[in-house]
């Protein structure tokens, strides 16, 4: 079994308090109550959307020399939530104009970019629970409208385990620890005070 390396035992407990937050936002309490609605759950996607696409832009830029599971880790949320949207009747004009987050957080290392990526990416783990749980009384296919909760699939595991290979290689001093958890600290906070904001209705 894998221990986690004192930079993911850190990662974890120090931003315990945010994760637990992002839990308490409305969609999320909808999903674990079994009350959150079609509708709801597309403004769900729309608020997702909102975030992931501008934070994927600056991460492309800070790993756009990056190769393997870190390139890929840092462009395929915003394509999953397309076609999500796309699947549940938005046309690409409407996607195009939906409203984007402009309160991000610092992506100018390489390290602060993985710790953001920590929280995207461990976003894929949940995301497998609340794919099963909506499909289990929503008309919700992982396949079709619901990729972006589905993330890799069967291969989400392995690729998580993947991802946090490449973190502890970079996490290998005290300053890179700080910004990564500085940064994973701040995406969460950011990503917080978007789901609070008023969206589309």
């Amino acid at each position: 079994m894998h221990k986690p390396s004192a930079i993911l035992k850190r990662l974890k407990e120090e931003t315990a308090p945010m994760h637990r937050n992002i839990e308490n936002n409305e969609y999320a309490k909808s999903i674990m109550n079994n009350s959150l609605t079609m509708g709801k759950y597309e403004l769900y996607l729309m608020k997702f959307y909102g975030f992931v696409k501008p934070v994927e832009e600056r991460l492309r830029e800070r790993l756009e020399a990056g190769e393997g599971v870190l390139a890929e880790s840092a462009g395929n949320k915003r394509f999953w939530l397309e076609r999500d949207l796309s699947a549940l009747g938005l046309s690409e004009e409407r996607i195009a104009g939906l409203p984007l987050c402009t309160r991000l957080p610092d992506l100018s290392t390489h390290v602060k970019a993985l710790g953001c990526l920590y929280v995207l990416e461990g976003s894929t783990l949940g995301g497998q629970m609340i794919i099963r749980m909506l499909s289990g009384y929503l008309p919700i296919d992982p396949a079709v409208n619901g990729n972006y909760f589905n993330s890799y699939g069967e291969q989400t595991r392995e690729r998580w385990k993947a991802f946090c290979n490449e973190l502890e290689s970079a996490g290998d001093s005290v300053e890179a620890e700080a910004e990564m958890i500085e940064a994973a600290k701040d995406t969460f906070y950011y990503l917080d005070q978007w789901f609070a904001e008023p969206g589309e209705s």
